[in-house]
């Protein structure tokens, strides 16, 4: 990856409140960490019961995650711009929970486990911001599920 995506992939990371935290050099080491990828409307990223080895980020377009397990292949969650998709495949090595297929074109930047580890070996400090990005965002989502709970009551 030469260094003119590398700086246009730090640049877009600064537009994502996940990496409010992040500064230029953690930002300019994590953007090496990266695989930029545009991905047409309609492709499956992964599937449910996949075994998962990487996340990844939305920088434009969406996603819907559906579970292929149920009858009618319900939409549980739909993702855009800024998000961090397969965020658990970083932190557990169960299958993958669900799809996700892209619903627009899209770029996307993908992390997989052994770039995880990289970063987790070389540079602690950059690791502990992403875990605690992966935290706060598994957090959003459990406090949103939870709250559906409470709509049943």
């Amino acid at each position: 990856m030469g260094e003119t995506e590398i700086g246009r992939i730090k640049n877009m990371l600064k537009e994502l409140p996940f990496f409010e935290d992040f500064t230029d050099d953690n930002l300019e080491y994590f953007s090496k960490q990266l695989s930029l990828r545009s991905v047409p409307s309609d492709t499956i990223i992964f599937n449910e019961g996949d075994i998962g080895d990487y996340l990844f980020f939305i920088l434009d377009g969406a996603v819907d995650v559906r579970l292929d397990s149920s009858p009618t292949k319900k939409i549980v969650a739909s993702f855009g711009r800024g998000s961090c998709v397969g965020d658990m495949a970083l932190i557990d090595d169960y299958p993958r929970s669900a799809t996700v297929i892209m619903t627009e074109n899209s770029e996307i930047l993908i992390l997989t486990k052994a770039r995880f580890a990289k970063i987790n070996r070389d540079n602690p400090d950059v690791a502990n911001k992403l875990l605690m990005g992966i935290a706060k965002n598994l957090s959003i989502r459990l406090r949103s599920q939870t709250g559906r709970f409470a709509d049943l009551a």
